[in-house]
This record gives structure tokens, C-alpha cells and sequence, in this order.
């Protein structure tokens, strides 16, 4: 298997001494997709902002695919981890509530695939891992958290970048309405009918929504025990 871009040796190389670090460019990529999103980024474009050839930009990274795991554990930097407390799900929303923050931030986030780890994101796999330790789940169940949970965080702030807001999924509630006039959705109608309205009364929180989205994944990582008490208490 290839060697990890943090993990490669320098010795062998040989040359001058290099005058950049892989901060300097994983720096300036995100800046470059932060100001003109992700068609900007090549090795031509990172090369003219440090002010080297594309050639040289090689003596650091193998290609475009190093580029984004350089900026994605940039970004992980950016995290500031509070200490443990042990309540799983203050805990694990105080990380979602950043993550979902750097997503709005750097909103090219979610093009990038996680396929070579850096420090950063290590660390931050480390601390999620550390939130959810007092469930006592197994590895499988834990990493099958982080994935999960990681995931809903990046698709919903994928949908606010985009200018989507809960309460105008799917067109909103009174586009429901007005499509149940024109078809038979039972379902449907007996749902808005419970609400004694002909619409839900209360309009969708994305803050509630997001929350509520946390909330349903850990319930589905650590569901309640045999006696039915629950593994992840709501604080």
C-alpha cells in the first residue's frame, strides 16, 4: 500500500533544502478553494500562489490527491476540543456543533474524500471516539458512530451552504398541502390531520433539526439495554 503522505521519509530525497512545509501548502490550497472552490485547485495554481514550478510542488506531494488530504486536516486543525466531560451526548454535539461550523466555513469540505489521514484528523477521530467511550460500544459500533455521525454533519451543512433550510425540505409545508389537493396521500393527510391543522403548526428549526439528526444517530449506535434503560441518557 502506498505510504501515507505523513508518513513518508525525507532522507532519500535529494536536492536543495525544501522552502516550503506541508502547512505552507495545505494553507495556501484552502485558501484557494475557499476563494474560488475546488475547479481552482492543481498542482499549477497551488505552485503560482507559493511562487515554484509545478515541478517542484513534487519534491512534496505525488499529485492533486495529497492537495486534498492536506487541506482537509488544515481544516481539522481548526477544532478547538473542549475536555471530556463523560456526558456522551454534550459531548459528541459539542464536536458536531464545530464540524457543522467548518463545513459553512469551508464549504468545499464535503468534495473531499477521506482517504489518508493527517495529525489533525486523527486527533479529531480520537476525541469523537473519546465522547462515545462511556456507551461502551465495541470497535465496530464505535467506528460505525463516527462514520454515521460524521456523515449526517457533512450532508446537512452541505444542504445550508446550498441555502436549504429545514422547514423548506421537499418544497415545504405548504407545497404539501397544496399537492394533497391534486392526489391521494393518505399518509399524508392522516399526518396533518393529527396535527389538527392542515399544515404541522410549528415550523422546522435547522437548529432543531440538526440536534434531532444527532439525537436519532446516537440512539441507533447505542440503543437502549436489554432492561430498556438507555445507554446515552439525554442531558
Amino acid at each position: 500500500m502506498p505510504t501515507s503522505l505523513w508518513l513518508r521519509s525525507d532522507g532519500a530525497k535529494r536536492g536543495p533544502r525544501p522552502t516550503h512545509t506541508l502547512s505552507d501548502i495545505a494553507a495556501t490550497c484552502v485558501d484557494l478553494g475557499d476563494r474560488e472552490g475546488m475547479r481552482a485547485l492543481s498542482m499549477r495554481r497551488v505552485a503560482e500562489a507559493l511562487g515554484t514550478s509545478a515541478a517542484s510542488l513534487y519534491r512534496y506531494v505525488s499529485g492533486k490527491d495529497d492537495l486534498l488530504a492536506l487541506m482537509a486536516d488544515h481544516v481539522a486543525g481548526e477544532y478547538v476540543f473542549a475536555p471530556l466531560t463523560g456526558d456522551v451526548r454534550a459531548d459528541v454535539l459539542a464536536v458536531a456543533e464545530q464540524s457543522r461550523v467548518l463545513h459553512q466555513r469551508h464549504p468545499w469540505l464535503r468534495e473531499v474524500p477521506a482517504t489518508d489521514m493527517g495529525p489533525n484528523t486523527v486527533a479529531y477521530l480520537d476525541h469523537l471516539i473519546g465522547a462515545l467511550a462511556p456507551a461502551e460500544l465495541d470497535a465496530t459500533a464505535t467506528m460505525m458512530g463516527v462514520a454515521l455521525l460524521s456523515g449526517w454533519v457533512t450532508n446537512f451543512a452541505a444542504q445550508e451552504s446550498a441555502g436549504e433550510v429545514a422547514s423548506q425540505s421537499g418544497g415545504g409545508a405548504e407545497h404539501l398541502v397544496a399537492m394533497l389537493a391534486h392526489g391521494d396521500y393518505p399518509h399524508l393527510a392522516m399526518l396533518f390531520t393529527r396535527s389538527g391543522d392542515d399544515a404541522p403548526t410549528a415550523p422546522i428549526d435547522n437548529d432543531a433539526a440538526f440536534v434531532a439528526g444527532i439525537d436519532a444517530m446516537l440512539f441507533g449506535i447505542a440503543p437502549p439495554d436489554p432492561q430498556g434503560q438507555p445507554r446515552i441518557p439525554r442531558s
